[in-house]
């Protein structure tokens, strides 16, 4: 092999070197740029934290340089089609995610500019609560109890002893015959040397 024939051939070797450098550094470099692996813009600390109502969640991170970020957000890891982004650039990042379904599993991954940021490769997730339920007291209401109310006229003494003492004892909260419950059970009240039932009647009578 002549002298220009070597050459041409080191020239050959250093271009294929210098291609297959370059076709790897542009390789890393697109990986870099899609995957979001630039140091000052990745979120680092990412929390979600779901709440209490089960309809909203706060995504949050922090960032080493001021950035403004997208949450990009679903259902499904394969489908992120909902957006929340921020409202202003900053370094302490903060985004709201609602109206979310309670007792479901979310899933987002965070875009700030061209680049987006996930879980090694998955995207994150956090699953909402569910709702407390509210357990509202309710009221018995108990039914009236009516007494009706009984008309009270006066027993009077007549010729026949038995109904005026019958009329008393019907009547035992009658004011007017109150007094006969002061007729005792221990009193001979007709003086025959026995304490019977005779005796109330006989008391009775006297009142």
């Amino acid at each position: 092999m002549n002298k220009t024939g070597t050459v041409k051939s080191i020239l050959i070797v250093v271009i294929l070197l210098l291609v297959g450098v370059l076709g790897v550094l542009g390789v890393n470099t697109a990986k870099t740029y899609i995957g979001g692996a630039s140091a000052d813009t990745e979120p680092k600390n990412v929390l979600a934290t779901p709440g209490t109502d089960g309809k909203s969640a706060t995504v949050s991170w922090v960032s080493d340089k001021s950035t403004i970020g997208i949450v990009e957000y679903g259902t499904s890891p394969a489908a992120l089609l909902l957006r929340a982004p921020e409202s202003e650039s900053g370094t302490s990042h903060s985004v709201v995610l609602s109206p979310l379904k309670p007792g479901i599993n979310y899933y987002f991954r965070i875009r700030v500019g061209e680049e987006v940021f996930d879980n090694n490769g998955i995207p994150y997730s956090f699953k909402t609560k569910i709702a407390d339920m509210v357990v509202v007291p309710t009221t018995v209401v108990l039914p009236t109890i009516v007494v009706p109310t009984v008309a009270v006229s006066e027993c009077k003494k007549g010729t026949n002893t038995m109904d005026y003492i019958n009329c008393l004892r019907k009547q035992p909260l009658q004011p007017t015959v109150a007094a006969t419950t002061a007729c005792s059970t221990t009193v001979d009240y007709n003086k025959d040397g026995v304490i019977n039932s005779l005796d109330r009647i006989k008391c009775l009578q006297n009142k």
